[in-house]
């Protein structure tokens, strides 16, 4: 009870930073930082099982605000094979016209009371097990112009709006550094390990990344996403369009359809598709179904190794 009473805690603080002029999440780094600093706490908010509370925690919508989604393609839904490796694309073509509309040129200077388009993406693949969730890879050095940031001025290098930070138990969150080829690599192999995919408002298009599951049998993956747009940036978590992505995958031969269905029988899920953005309509029962899932494996686990 103690510590649900603090986790709240940091939520709220977090809450009142955004309404109260912080960065509104443009920067993924903010995240680390505490909550009266305008920052997360170490929270992270993809609604994953292993974090529990998503974006709509604090930002929310007004009635009749244009939505713009996330798009998923290349996650193995069909059932996902032990350290086979895919490669996974995410895609914002409505949000990134818009960015586009409002400025098009990125290397002018804004004008007095210009609107700012902001946006922020955090995402992330975690184990109905608590453990292994396989490695993630973002490959710089072969990345497209569609997932470099816009370069604001002439002498600045192209860089990658995404990024990766490793997470666990204990440990304060850091930021993964590129190798020699310019490639991000993060693995969670144990209770604990957390690998999130954050993405910068910095005029990116697209993001790609390479996911390996993990070589060990941990039952159902889910990868949970967190897209948060805004056309004008305003410093308040209100007026922002939230769009929130929950999938579960098996291992091939696993049953996926008959897991999926499990899930229609406790709350009211949307079709999934390969090609389409996947969203979940009751996403919030789904959330805590999968976290009373995700609490029931751990003590399971714990058992195992008393």
């Amino acid at each position: 009870m103690k510590v649900e009473r603090s986790i709240s805690l940091v939520v709220l603080l977090a809450c009142a930073s955004i309404a109260g002029g912080a960065r509104a999440y443009s920067t993924p780094d903010v995240f680390i930082q505490p909550p009266g600093e305008g920052g997360g706490g170490g929270r992270w908010f993809t609604g994953s099982p292993a974090e529990g509370y998503s974006c709509t925690v604090c930002h929310s919508s007004a009635s009749g605000q244009r939505e713009f989604p996330l798009y998923v393609t290349g996650l193995p839904l069909e059932g996902y094979t032990l350290a086979g490796a895919r490669e996974v694309v995410l895609s914002w073509p409505q949000f990134a016209q818009r960015w586009t509309e409002l400025k098009p040129d990125p290397m002018a200077p804004l004008l007095p009371g210009a609107p700012v388009p902001s946006m922020s993406m955090l995402a992330e693949l975690v184990a109905e097990s608590g453990k292994a969730s396989g490695t993630i890879e973002v490959r710089g050095g072969t990345a497209t112009p569609l997932e470099r940031c816009e370069n604001t001025r002439p002498d600045l290098k192209p860089r990658l709006g995404l990024s990766l930070y490793q997470v666990r138990a204990g440990v304060a969150p850091f930021l993964i550094k590129p190798d020699g080829n310019g490639t991000l690599r993060c693995e969670a192999r144990h209770l604990g390990q957390r690998c999130i995919i954050a993405l910068a408002s910095c005029g990116a298009r697209e993001a790609r990344f390479i996911w390996t599951p993990p070589m060990t049998q941990e039952g159902a993956i889910w990868f949970s996403a967190g897209f948060v747009t805004s056309e004008e940036r305003s410093g308040t978590p209100e007026r922002d369009s939230v769009y929130e992505i929950s999938v579960p995958m098996v291992q091939a031969g696993g049953g996926t359809a008959r897991y999926q269905e499990t899930l229609r029988g406790t709350c009211s899920i949307a079709n999934v598709g390969a090609q389409s953005s996947t969203r979940y309509a009751g996403h919030a029962c789904s959330t805590w179904l999968v976290i009373g899932l995700f609490a029931l494996a751990v003590r399971r686990m714990r058992k195992e190794h008393r």
